[in-house]
């Protein structure tokens, strides 16, 4: 191509996307390092080792990918045959950006799920399975109800017996938290997820 001067909007979508690019990987450095740090420092083990995430060709929205779901389960759990634990699901949600509120800061949320019969689950999880199970239970006030569980700790249960086992997969509750994405490094990222994590496996 010959020498071509661009504009300063042609400048804008250029440095906007690599920014993003960045973005994105930093974040599969986060998890990445997370899950080294799960195998080697903590009683916490990543499932399925993929992180579950929203996408869409209908939607532009979902062109690019803004939340990452990762979850992990308690290694002293008893291993069920369908290959999950027989106890909580800990989800490590990465949110770039929330499309309902454009002024909330990129965040961690931290969050504990608890579920009446896992054992009953089928095995495996695809990573699309995201909006349903993981991110709506913290957000939907329409199904689920919310309630303070002390200065940190939120706590939100299906409103309905139904609602818990024909959206949720039986979900029975969710305990969680929040952090600011930009508070989280390598040398405190031990402490801010797992124990963190820890917080909410002693939560009620």
């Amino acid at each position: 191509m010959e020498d071509y001067t661009m504009s300063s909007v042609e400048e804008n979508i250029r440095d906007a996307f690599i920014v993003v690019h960045n973005t994105h990987e930093n974040a599969e450095k986060l998890m990445g390092f997370c899950r080294t740090i799960a195998e080697e420092k903590t009683n916490y083990n990543n499932v399925n080792g993929k992180f579950l995430r929203w996408r869409s060709d209908n939607q532009s929205l979902g062109w690019c990918i803004d939340d990452f779901i990762l979850l992990f389960q308690r290694e002293t759990d008893k291993m069920l045959p369908n290959e999950w634990r027989d106890g909580p699901i800990y989800a490590m949600e990465i949110m770039l950006s929330n499309d309902e509120d454009p002024k909330q800061a990129p965040t961690i949320y931290l969050s504990k799920f608890e579920y009446e019969n896992i054992a009953s689950w089928n095995k495996g999880y695809s990573p699309t399975n995201h909006w349903q199970c993981f991110y709506y239970p913290l957000r939907d006030k329409d199904t689920m109800e919310f309630q303070s569980n002390g200065e940190i700790i939120s706590v939100a249960t299906p409103k309905t017996k139904e609602i818990a086992e024909q959206e949720y997969l039986g979900l029975k509750k969710v305990s969680f938290m929040d952090l600011t994405l930009i508070g989280i490094n390598a040398e405190n990222a031990e402490e801010k997820i797992f124990g963190n994590f820890e917080k909410l496996f002693l939560s009620n």
